[in-house]
């Protein structure tokens, strides 16, 4: 196999982290792809988890920061590709294993497709969810997966990540769509927010430092603007799902609108619900 490095942020992931790990249990016994879990200012037991999967390297920092957690991975990581994986998203041994092909195959950046899983989440993040599944927009983007790929080639378009908190929409501003490959595999499976307090809260997040990312005026990305004309043509094909696009479009106005009246770009709000225990 092809060699590769799987790198994963962890901050008080104690909950999920098993879960991940487990996912990519088949992998540990190829040398040749490395997964790295940084534990950054973590209180709980993040890294006794991390620790109990053999072939595991653990990676402890006192200050919680995703980015210097993400720079500390990339500083231990080996050579070939790089999977960029969130601590609370599954990712198979066999998607990791063909993302991992693709990019060392001279694609530049990459993902495998994502999966939401909204079972136990209330009507309106379903419904809101249900949405963002069918935007192609948003399937084709790195952003937004909680995982994201990339060779040597496309690593090289950047020094080191920058202080942002949106990490994947500063990755994805790098490549044009025709350089990112959504790779045929297992797709990684997104656990969504359980209540709509909750899903705003991430959103919010996000919106606060796109501006820093795009550069725009308007602070979107293309991806983003892409869903508008994505959310026209699904209502046209569609009729029957104008209640889920109103859910979405009102959904994303709020979150935008609360993000605009936030103080603090590098608050980082987190979504719990997604990580509670059945």
């Amino acid at each position: 196999m092809k060699p590769g490095t799987i790198i994963i942020a962890a901050h008080n992931e104690e909950s999920v982290l098993g879960r991940t790990l487990d996912a990519l249990a088949d992998l540990r016994a190829d040398d040749a792809v490395r997964v790295i879990v940084v534990c950054n200012g973590c209180t709980d037991g993040t890294a006794a988890v991390a620790g109990a999967h053999p072939g595991v390297q653990v990676v402890e920092l006192a200050a919680a920061s995703k980015v210097g957690a993400l720079r500390e991975g990339d500083r231990r990581a080996g050579p070939g590709p790089r999977i960029y994986l969130d601590a609370d998203i599954v990712l198979t041994g066999r998607a990791a294993r063909d993302v991992i092909d693709a990019l060392s195959a001279g694609r530049l950046a990459g993902r495998p497709p994502q999966r939401f899983d909204a079972h136990r989440a209330g009507w309106a993040v379903r419904s809101w969810y249900r949405i963002r599944q069918s935007l192609p927009s948003i399937s084709s983007a790195l952003w937004g997966a909680g995982c994201y790929a990339l060779s040597e080639t496309g690593r090289a378009r950047f020094a080191e990540f920058p202080d942002l908190v949106s990490d994947d929409l500063f990755i994805d501003s790098l490549f044009s769509p025709a350089e990112v490959t959504i790779v045929d595999t297992d797709p990684v499976i997104v656990t969504v927010p359980r209540r709509l307090a909750d899903l705003v809260r991430i959103l919010r997040r996000s919106y606060r430092t796109q501006r820093e990312v795009t550069e725009q005026d308007d602070g979107l990305s293309d991806g983003q603007r892409g869903q508008l004309a994505d959310l026209r043509a699904l209502v046209r094909r569609s009729p029957r799902r104008i209640g889920d696009a109103i859910v979405y479009v009102l959904v994303i106005a709020y979150a935008r609108l609360s993000a605009r009246l936030t103080c603090s770009p590098q608050r980082w709000e987190r979504d719990r619900s997604s990580r509670e225990l059945e």
